[in-house]
């Protein structure tokens, strides 16, 4: 099948984890292992870190994105997610390397290559003010791994954020009131989500997807099993155990997907979502996100 997918968070795949990859060819051994599973573009993904970590890993993202070659899913830019990021809510993202909102330690991340999408947790002091020098730039904001509440997400939003990475995964969830309630609600917001039956409930998804129709997008969120099977895998510096179609660390915190996004369109298909908002959804809808021309892609 020729190649027809974006994904706007790709930590690793096929057995290369990104933000600890050697070289340029690792990087090009996740944009093949992505290819070869349908996706065509993509936003390799640089979690919480030591800054000299991912500012050594965007460079090698950018010595690939500047020379794409056939048989790759094209790098349309990195999503930093973190590592200004909620303690609470940090999921696998390493406790040491959380660090509050600093404009000096975003601009050095900013300068290492080409930033599409930022997620930060709106509620820290400081974020709101490095929300706006990001949207002032042209760089997409993401609400996420949050446990801001409805006045602190209304004022993310407020600042510019347009949308919110993996909707009810590390955030409050529903009953609770905060980002992803407000991101719902709100017509302005894209929203996220992975949609692989493990880390959102399908009725969850059914439920939620009938009142964001026209603007979800999906994400595999995958980590370097991904594309490969049961076994250990590397995700940053942590060790990942995949088993029974999950990806978890060894305390039992899930730690991104395993799945494909030929099996998130089928998920949908099964649960009755409209075929053309789950194509869009996985296709033109993310391009639309960060601004990149998806036929240009494609053609």
């Amino acid at each position: 099948m020729k190649p027809l997918y974006i994904d706007l968070q790709v930590n690793g795949h096929g057995g290369v984890d990104l933000l600890s990859a050697k070289s340029a060819d690792e990087v090009r051994k996740v944009s093949r292992s992505l290819y070869e599973n349908g996706v065509v573009g993509y936003l390799p993904t640089i979690i919480t870190s030591a800054l000299s970590d991912a500012v050594r890993a965007i460079k090698l993202i950018e010595e690939v994105r500047n020379n794409p070659l056939p048989g790759e899913a094209k790098i349309l830019g990195t999503h930093l997610e973190g590592p200004f990021i909620s303690m609470e809510k940090r999921g696998v993202h390493p406790l040491e390397h959380v660090v509050a909102p600093d404009l000096n330690h975003l601009k050095a991340l900013l300068k290492a290559g080409l930033i599409k999408i930022v997620t930060i947790a709106p509620e820290l002091p400081g974020a709101i003010e490095l929300i706006q020098y990001l949207v002032a730039n042209g760089i997409v904001v993401s609400l996420g791994h949050t446990n801001a509440n409805r006045e602190e997400a209304i004022a993310g939003f407020n600042a510019g954020a347009k949308t919110v990475t993996h909707l009810f995964n590390a955030m409050p969830k529903p009953p609770l009131d905060g980002t992803a309630q407000v991101a719902i609600e709100r017509d302005d917001i894209m929203i996220q989500i992975i949609i692989d039956e493990v880390h959102v409930p399908n009725e969850l998804v059914k439920s939620t997807l009938a009142k964001v129709s026209d603007r979800f997008i999906v994400t595999n969120d995958p980590i370097a099993a991904a594309g490969l099977g049961s076994g250990t895998y590397s995700l940053g510096n942590m060790q990942i155990s995949v088993e029974g179609g999950q990806a978890r660390r060894a305390d039992g915190t899930l730690a991104g997907g395993i799945g494909t996004l030929s099996e998130s369109l089928e998920i949908m298909k099964s649960i009755g979502i409209n075929p053309v908002d789950a194509l869009a959804s996985i296709t033109t809808r993310p391009c639309e996100l960060i601004g990149v021309d998806y036929q240009s892609l494609i053609s």
